[in-house]
Formats: C-alpha cells, structure tokens, sequence
C-alpha cells in the first residue's frame, strides 16, 4: 500500500473521527475523491478504530479523569491534533512556568535597561560658584541680624558685594581712660546684654571702620529702629549713595557669656561721646586689651566699640555720629529681609537639614540662631553661634568646591574662614575669634571627604531625574 499523501497525512484520522472543521473537512473530502493511496489510508483507520470500539472497555476511575482534566487546564475538551505541543498537552503549571520564564527575563532586561539609564543621567552636584563669598556673606548677614552693633555686618556685607568704599582713610582711636575699677565677668555680659535687648525707637547714623592692614575702609550707614519691630539699616558709598538697604527682625535671644580668659574694667568717670555721656567697659586677654564699648549712661544702648588686634591696634570700630531717640517710621523698600530663626524654634522637626546633628554648643558658643533650606538639590543649613563677644557661623550646602577654589582665608578685619569638602556638599566656618577657636569649630563637624558616589546612590539620583521628566 502506497503511502497517503503528507499534505493529508495528518488531517485522515480526525477525518475517520469526524472532528475536522467544515472547510478542512471539504479539502479533505475533495482530495479522497481523486487519491486512491489516501482512501486506503482511510480504510485501514476505520477498520483499527471498528477493531477497538469492539473490545472490552473499561471505565477510567473518576478521581483519575478529574485530575487529568485539571492538569489539562482549558484544553481537556479539545483533540490532540489541535494541540500547539505536537499531539502533547502541556499542563496549566508547565505552561504558568514557561510565561513566568520568558516574563521575568524580559522584566530583568527592563530593569537592566533602566538601571543603566538612570546611571547614565545620574546628576553630579552643582558647584558652588564663589563659597568664599557666600561665607563671608552670611557671616555678615548673621553678625548684623544678632549682634549689638548691627551696621558693623551691613558694611561687612556690603563690601562683600562690591560697594565702592572709597580710598583707605586713617582711624583714631577714643582717648584711654583714666581710671578704671575691675568688674567681673557676669557684670560685663549683662551690660551687653541690657545693649542688645533694649527697647529704644531711634534713628541716627553710624560710621564703620574695617582695618585692611595699613588704613582703615569706611562707610557710613543709616539706622532706623523700631521697638518689638526691627531695624532699617541703609548702606552709603563712598559718593553718598545708598548702595543696600536691608530690614532685620528683632530676635529677642541673646545669649552673652564672656570669655573664660577675658578681665574686664569700667572706667571710672564717663566720658563724651559724640555729645552723650558714656560709660567705658574694656575688656584684655593676658595683659592685651581684646575689646572697648561705650555705652549711653542714660539708656545702656551702645554708642561705640572697638576691637583690638594682637598688636594693639585696632582692627574694627563702630558706632554712632549722629543719633536722635524716638518714634520712627521704618521704609518698606528694603532690597534685602536678613531673617533667621531663634535657637529656641529649633525643636520642630526637620529643622536640621544636611548636618549629621546641629549641636546647641560648639566650642563653648551657644547656638544663636538658624536659617534653613530644604529644597531639593539646594538643601543648606546655617547655624550662628555667639556668646555675645565672639561669633562662629557654621555652613552646609550641597555643592562641590572647585579645585582652585580657596579653602581657607583670613584677612584683618574680616571674619577668618575654612571650607572643605563633605561628600556631595561643601562645609565651611566663618569667626571673627581666634584661630583656635576656628579649629576647635571645625574638629566638631564632619571631616574632609571626597565626593564619591556609590552605584546605588547615582542609580537613586538618575531615577528621581527619570521620574521628574516622565
């Protein structure tokens, strides 16, 4: 017997079982009609099922036939020649386990594919343009929103910015006094602190010296104070022009506590000071005047103070030349709010940002005051220290420092600073004390290191930048 056709092959049993779709069915019909090897094939199919149907059946047990079709899944009522296995059902959990298979390797290629983008992407942090500057600038900021003598910072600030001071000029120190009694320390720190908290409305202008080595860098400002308020503080060029202006809330904490090593004296009789009587409170370190301030003798506001430099000379005063008490009317048109938070709002959550802790005393100097940013990529913290003689600001910012970039400078008449690199953000301390005090600062805050990412943290960073795009 000749072999059936292959085309037909496969189609002849489901023909003798009466199961091919109508359309096969007609093919196949139409082919039998003209092919005689394909009818035998028919023939010997019909007589082997005839053959079988006549032997003794036996009934599969009902247990066998339930699990059967359960494995079979929803091909238990279709004929095996429609299987898509070549005759063999695959069962529901093989064929569970093939999807699972080619699902979770195209999943791992997904992720791999991302994971390698947001690596990619992953930003680097900004650097910082001018930290030197932007330390300097908030040691002014700071020094004026919380010190006794706010034009002092003003000038500082606005010299950092730029303000056309004009040519150097010479500074003569207030006469010495006579004599002098000694008064302990708790004495001098309340009458600094009866400065600092008054409640006085004035208007009136002071004259900042700043020493640059030989001479000394002058400006004039104008003040305005009001009670429970603030303060207005204007800025003059050498021309007379106002070249900043700025408005500082009234922070009602100061913490002033004198300097261990620090003797003080008042002198004796007052003395004149620009037409106000004052009295003078000195202040010396191992033999060596530190500090001078004159204070009203009738309200205990501060007219004047100097500072005092190894030497002996004066690296800084302030003070003032013309003064009126009294309400005044503080402008609205201020260019800049120098605002901070008082150490004491400092308990809410999150007030902390970057800084593996924000301690309320570094060095011995009591935590002042604060300001904060928690935006995302320019996250900083500022902390200000002071102990009402001298003051350490603390800095955090993500950024990095450039390779040319200073990381150190002290320059008479200006707060000293350090700077470094804390991984991905820049750390510095800005102090107008000595430079052992500056040491002591930095050893209490995180140590020099470079910025060297892990691959989880550029993964993190590239999937947050994904994320902001999609």
């Amino acid at each position: 017997m000749s072999p059936a056709c292959p085309r037909f092959a496969g189609d002849l049993s489901a023909f003798v079982d009466g199961t091919l779709p109508d359309k096969r069915l007609e093919q196949v019909s139409y082919h039998l009609a003209t092919c005689a090897a394909c009818r035998d094939e028919v023939a010997a199919l019909a007589n082997l099922c005839a053959t079988l149907s006549s032997c003794r059946s036996s009934e599969t047990p009902a247990e066998l036939t339930t699990r059967l079709e359960m494995i079979a899944g929803d091909e238990a009522a279709a004929p095996l020649y429609l299987s898509a296995t070549g005759g063999r059902h695959p069962s529901a959990r093989r064929e569970r386990a093939r999807v699972a298979t080619f699902g979770g390797a195209a999943f791992v290629a997904v992720v791999m594919s991302v994971v390698v983008l947001a690596v990619m992407i992953a930003p680097e942090p900004a650097r910082l343009p001018n930290p030197l500057r932007t330390a300097r600038e908030q040691f002014s900021m700071s020094a004026a929103a919380i010190s006794i003598n706010e034009a002092i910072g003003a000038v500082l600030l606005a010299s950092d910015r730029g303000a056309n001071l004009g040519t150097s000029v010479p500074y003569q120190p207030l006469p010495q006094p006579g004599t002098v009694t000694p008064v302990s320390a708790d004495t001098a720190a309340g009458m600094l602190r009866a400065a600092a908290t008054h409640r006085l409305s004035l208007s009136g202008t002071q004259s900042v010296y700043v020493s640059d080595g030989e001479q000394y860098r002058t400006a004039r400002v104008r003040v305005s104070k009001a009670a429970g308020e603030g303060s207005q503080l204007e800025v003059l060029d050498a021309n007379g022009d106002r070249f900043a202006a700025s408005f500082l809330q009234t922070i009602s904490e100061h913490t002033v506590r004198a300097p261990e090593d620090w003797r003080f004296a008042r002198a004796d009789a007052p003395e004149d000071v620009h037409g106000r009587s004052a009295v003078r409170l000195t202040a010396a370190e191992d033999g060596q005047a530190v500090a001078a301030w004159w204070f009203d003798e009738a309200t205990g506001l501060l007219l004047w103070n100097e500072r005092y430099g190894s030497d002996g000379s004066v690296t800084l005063a302030a003070g003032f030349t013309e003064l009126e008490l009294g309400p005044t009317q503080l402008s609205t048109d201020a260019m800049l709010v120098i605002s901070l938070e008082p150490a004491s709002a400092s308990g809410s959550a999150g007030w902390c940002v970057g800084l593996p802790a924000c301690p309320a005393t570094l060095a011995g100097l009591p935590l002042i005051a604060y300001s904060s940013s928690d935006r995302e990529h320019a996250r900083s913290m500022t902390l200000v220290y002071s102990d009402g003689f001298e003051t350490a600001v603390v800095g955090w910012a993500e950024g990095l420092l450039g390779q040319a970039q200073l990381r150190a400078d002290s320059v008479a008449g200006l707060p000293s600073v350090e700077m470094w690199q804390a991984g991905p953000a820049t750390v510095w301390v800005s102090t107008n004390g000595s430079r052992a005090l500056l040491r002591e600062i930095c050893a209490g805050l995180p140590a020099p290191a470079d910025y060297d990412p892990s691959l989880g943290e550029k993964i993190v960073a590239g999937l947050q930048r994904l994320i902001r795009v999609g």
